[in-house]
Parts: structure tokens; C-alpha cells; sequence
């Protein structure tokens, strides 16, 4: 942690970003970064998705897997690049998006399930806010379940 805050008030990002590291911290940082982008291509697919389509769960759910398609290619392009640049410990690198793709899968159902909890079975958030707050849960069960299930034992990065 005391790295992450060094290079955060030092103002060096060309370090927090592009430099090779194995702590944990940056790690996850750049993950949140990169999330944060693909976030805003998930929200944005989403939501030109369900005003082009209407309301409703069904229009909800299309949505959210709309968004979820386009976010996942996003966050896998740019984890590649930014946060998980060592090899993965399952397959190649086609092997390794399909991983990626299944983990982001389960992700996907848990996002369907919440935001249909949020906004219609138990609670009545709107559509808009609850897929912020359920993105902010699915995000640490897809950064965890990436981490342990292709990246875990692979310590050695990229130069």
C-alpha cells in the first residue's frame, strides 16, 4: 500500500501504470482504472441500449448483457496491457480470453441477478443507479476470480 500512495503523490503515473510490478496494491489500482473505463463503455452501451429499447426487465437484462459484451472486451484488451501482463497460468492467449470470458460470464449472472434484485424483485432502485452499485460488487468477485483462477502462481511480468 505504501508503494501505491508513494507513486500516487509523487505524481508517478508513468510507474503506477506501465511499470512491470508484482504488488498487489498497484495491481489492483489498475484494475479499478481499467474497470473505470470499461465501466463507462458497459454504463454507456447499457443505457443508449435501454433507451433505444424501452423499459422493462427483459429490456433491463438485454441491456446489461449488451453492456456486459462490449465491457468485457474493453476490460480484457486493456488488463492485458495494464494490470495483468504476466502470463496466464492455464493457456494461450486465446485459451486464456475464453477463461476470461467464462469468469466475466458468472460475472455477467450476478449482474443480471442484482440488478434484477435492485431494481424489481426486492428493492425499486432505478435501473441507472443500481447497475453503479452492482457493478462496484462484481467487480471485486471478476478481479479475485481472475487473479486465483488464471493469473495465480504466474508472478513473472512482462518487461
Amino acid at each position: 500500500m505504501k508503494e501505491l500512495f508513494k507513486l500516487l503523490f509523487t505524481f508517478k503515473f508513468k510507474d503506477l501504470m506501465f511499470t512491470p510490478t508484482d504488488n498487489g496494491f498497484i495491481k489492483f489500482f489498475r484494475y479499478c482504472f481499467v474497470g473505470g473505463i470499461a465501466f463507462v463503455v458497459d454504463y454507456l452501451a447499457f443505457t443508449l441500449t435501454c433507451l433505444a429499447l424501452g423499459a422493462g426487465d427483459i429490456i433491463t437484462a438485454i441491456g446489461t448483457t449488451v453492456g456486459f459484451i462490449c465491457g468485457i472486451i474493453v476490460n480484457f484488451l486493456l488488463s492485458k496491457k495494464f494490470v495483468f501482463t504476466e502470463n496466464a497460468t492455464k493457456t494461450s492467449l486465446k485459451g486464456e480470453f475464453v477463461w476470461y470470458f467464462i469468469i466475466g460470464a458468472v460475472g455477467w449472472g450476478l449482474n443480471v441477478l442484482l440488478m434484477m434484485v435492485f431494481t424489481s424483485w426486492i428493492f425499486n432502485i432505478n435501473r441507472y443507479v443500481a447497475k453503479i452499485i452492482v457493478t462496484l460488487i462484481v467487480l471485486v468477485y471478476n478481479y479475485t476470480a481472475r487473479k486465483l483462477i488464471l493469473y495465480s502462481g504466474s508472478s513473472k511480468t512482462k518487461a
